[in-house]
């Protein structure tokens, strides 16, 4: 069985519809394209718990048909930290002070992804990989 502890940095953001939150003309469905100054690395521990740097990013929408969705990264970088478990496929994150979060996982030896739902992009398909 492959195991899930380790490092694992976002090599790939994926939504269904093509954004382009750099404003620079060209949309797409590769959000680090779209905005290459961000940065998730997610430390899974044996002892079960985790740390997750992730860069801290603005979102603005602007109204419309269609909207205009926008980002930019803050400079800042966000420390969480939890406890994990891994239940077959089920992978619970529970941030320290927060609601716990299931998805559903698919581990190689490289590589691990999920589907997640972020504010104002929808669902992304994520992939990190391992470091």
């Amino acid at each position: 069985m492959v195991s899930l502890v380790g490092t694992w940095e976002l090599t790939s953001a994926t939504g269904g519809l093509p954004v382009d939150l750099d404003m620079d003309g060209n949309a797409s469905t590769n959000l680090l394209e779209e905005l290459s100054c961000f940065e998730d690395v997610i430390t899974v521990n044996e002892d079960d718990t985790y740390n997750q740097d992730v860069t801290e990013i603005t979102v603005d929408v602007e109204p419309g048909i269609p909207p205009v969705v926008t980002a930019s990264c803050t400079g800042n970088t966000l420390m969480e930290t939890g406890a994990w478990s891994l239940d077959g496929d089920q992978l619970t994150f529970t941030p320290t002070g927060m609601d716990p979060t299931t998805v559903t996982i698919t581990l190689t030896e490289t590589t691990l992804s999920f589907t997640d739902t972020l504010d104002d992009l929808g669902e992304i398909d994520l992939i990190f990989t391992r470091q």
